[in-house]
């Protein structure tokens, strides 16, 4: 089970790995021909690969033959050997689960502290829906994820007036419109899963600048006119080092997310068509990356015929269980069980048998059943008419102290 959880997480952060550094070679050029929300919907393949490389794989399912006893007196009660995890994949668990609780505490302190540092919140005049903070460098920003509201600094009618405060305040509108606080706790949440893979943390640092790019775009398609308004207004914004985890922030912290965001502010202005046709081109290339990542997927491992009944050509008596009866167990006069599965051969013979439990104690009774399994054959067909070669039989055996 920890072997199987530990491969699909390895199989997730690959894709997730492969599909950003696709995302980040792509986004810039995707921006420019197709406009910022073609390049921001590319993100959406992320997680989608990582989704469709934890597909289940169908596992075969063993079904037991009957049980092929030696003596008519009862044995003890089979217990099923003890698992036991291999140290490395449960040390290796154990560290990621370590790691994955440590990045949301942190996490969460950090969005504390920002929470704490916003100060009371209350009202804005005239816009009910708007919540202002007790200091300067809080905000504008759409803060939280669940229920996300819009905050902006104690100073925000003086620093933004007439048009300038219109275009924040729609801004931060798109982001509630879109769903980009959910987005951004989604991708919280991917942080703290995937703590240990570094383009994780680098990829959702990139979405958060061609989100708000998305968003720039979304408010000068409204008003054209208020583009040298906008960029004004962005540069004469402080730059804040406090930023919160699950918050869509005004503007991206650091200098060259704001150079990111101007740049679009000067490119001309994309037709219906081309915008359209650039979320198509998302469209298809997310469902190649998730095919992709489908055809990389282990394939479903070929299942034997399960034989439930089988017809012996031959089977152990009585001489062949003393013969290999564990010499310990006949001395303590002791009985017990042991469960094999067994492959059938063209000649009927088993093979690849493997011992799937034997009764607790300190009796090789597994062994001896392995040893049995030399002189079992099967006929070419079942009882039902099935043909053997190739499938797998699961035989439970008593052993009975020999007479």
């Amino acid at each position: 089970m920890i072997s199987t959880f530990l491969e699909a997480l390895t199989r997730a952060n690959l894709a997730l790995a492969a599909t950003i550094v696709a995302v980040l070679l792509l986004r810039q050029p995707v921006r420019r021909r197709f406009g910022p929300l073609a390049a921001y919907a590319l993100w959406l393949a992320a997680p989608l690969c990582a989704l469709v490389s934890l597909l289940p794989v169908h596992a075969p399912t063993t079904v037991m033959a009957p049980a092929v006893e030696f003596a008519a007196t009862a044995a003890r009660t089979v217990a099923p050997a003890a698992a036991k995890a291999p140290a490395l994949p449960l040390l290796l668990l154990i560290l990621w689960a370590a790691g994955a609780l440590a990045a949301l505490a942190l996490l969460a302190l950090r969005q504390a502290r920002f929470v704490r540092a916003v100060g009371a919140l209350t009202p804005l005049d005239g816009e009910p829906a708007v919540l202002r903070g007790q200091h300067v460098d809080a905000g504008p920003l759409v803060l939280g994820a669940l229920r996300p509201r819009i905050v902006v600094p104690a100073d925000f009618e003086a620093r933004f007036t007439g048009e300038a405060r219109v275009l924040v305040l729609a801004h931060e509108a798109v982001h509630l419109r879109r769903g980009d606080a959910a987005i951004n706790g989604l991708v919280v949440a991917l942080q703290c899963l995937c703590w240990f893979n570094p383009l994780v943390h680098l990829g959702a640092r990139a979405l958060r600048v061609d989100q708000e790019i998305a968003c720039d775009a979304a408010v000068i398609e409204r008003h054209p006119h208020a583009r040298r308004l906008y960029a004004e207004t962005l540069l004469s914004t402080v730059l804040t080092a406090k930023t919160a985890p699950l918050g869509c922030h005004w503007p991206a912290a650091g200098p060259h997310p704001l150079k990111e965001r101007l740049t679009m502010l000067n490119a001309a202005s994309l037709t219906p068509l081309r915008r359209k046709a650039g979320l198509a081109l998302v469209a298809l290339v997310a469902s190649a990356g998730a095919g992709a990542v489908w055809a990389a997927n282990p394939a479903p491992a070929v299942e034997p015929a399960v034989i439930t009944r089988p017809d012996w050509a031959q089977k152990p008596d009585g001489n062949d269980l003393a013969r290999y009866y564990p010499a310990d167990a006949a001395a303590a006069k002791a009985g017990g069980r042991a469960m094999i599965t067994c492959t059938v051969a063209v000649t009927g013979d088993l093979e690849n048998c493997r011992v799937l439990r034997q009764s607790e104690g300190p009796y090789a009774f597994g062994e001896a059943a392995l040893q049995l399994s030399q002189i079992f054959r099967m006929q070419p067909k079942t009882l039902d008419g099935q043909p053997t070669a190739g499938g797998e039989v699961t035989i439970p055996i008593v052993f009975s102290v020999p007479q």
